[in-house]
């Protein structure tokens, strides 16, 4: 990713639409859901890297997450339960498709609209 591509506010996609191949091979994208099947490995010559799955209501795929990335956003982000929002470059061809992962933060979820959470 160039600093170019940092600063470029990049698209909100869903997984589904990742696999259907909706959204072209090295597409960067921000993409919602939660990890699991986490792994994370140590590789003594450049670091901490991390792969697993990034699910999206129904649907998920891989993701890899190289050291670089991995130092930048800490292991914290993938050891965290719950929702996350990732910034990624779509990876692969059809069918083997992934996520490369360039950033993670953890959101908070929302409610679903007009569900009253309030009435007890």
């Amino acid at each position: 990713m160039t600093d170019d591509d940092a600063a470029t506010p990049q698209p909100l996609v869903r997984v589904r639409e990742v696999l259907d191949g909706d959204v072209p091979n090295g597409t960067h994208v921000v993409v919602h859901g939660i990890l699991e099947e986490v792994t994370v490995k140590t590789n003594q010559q450049t670091g901490q890297w991390a792969m697993g799955r990034l699910v999206d209501g129904n649907d998920s795929i891989d993701f890899w997450m190289f050291p670089r990335a991995f130092a930048r956003t800490g292991r914290s982000s993938v050891d965290s339960v719950g929702p996350i929002a990732a910034t990624a470059c779509v990876s692969g061809p059809p069918k083997r498709t992934a996520l490369i992962i360039n950033s993670m933060e953890r959101v908070e979820p929302h409610p679903e609209p007009d569900i009253d959470t309030t009435a007890v």
